[in-house]
């Protein structure tokens, strides 16, 4: 029993406790365009940034071009779980950026560009289509 109850807590001591923690990254074509390192604890989520300067999505809303997101990143502003969502902000500049990022599995996860209803007219009347969750996956 005593073997057990040792294999257990080493088992246990070896897992993360927040699944969400670690280093996300998304790229397209070799390309990384989003940087987001997470650390979760009893007294909340925090959090840093990277987000490439220009992506571009099809008409279907997925990504087909994107520059590199910078090596230093941003920490968040305002994070908090709502469920199983991370809500939090970037500071770009004068403006504020919303996101929110959701775990699929251990190693993947979905970042969303939340957009106030202004911009959302704003891109429909230029044409150019709401981007899909940006699709994360976990380096560390």
């Amino acid at each position: 029993m005593r073997l057990l109850v040792i294999a257990f807590v080493a088992v246990t001591l070896g897992q993360p406790a927040f699944p969400s923690t670690g280093d996300w990254t998304a790229s397209y074509r070799g390309t990384t365009y989003v940087r987001l390192a997470l650390a979760d604890s009893p007294a909340g989520p925090q959090g840093t940034m990277s987000i490439g300067q220009s992506i571009h999505v099809d008409k279907a809303g997925d990504v087909d071009s994107a520059t590199a997101a910078s090596s230093t990143l941003t920490p968040m502003l305002d994070a908090r779980w709502n469920g199983a969502v991370l809500s939090f902000g970037i500071n770009e500049g004068n403006d504020i950026d919303r996101f929110e990022f959701r775990l699929i599995d251990a190693n993947h996860a979905e970042l969303t560009l939340i957009l106030s209803q202004d911009q959302r007219q704003e891109l429909a009347a230029d044409q150019i289509p709401l981007p899909k969750p940006f699709r994360l996956t976990k380096s560390r």
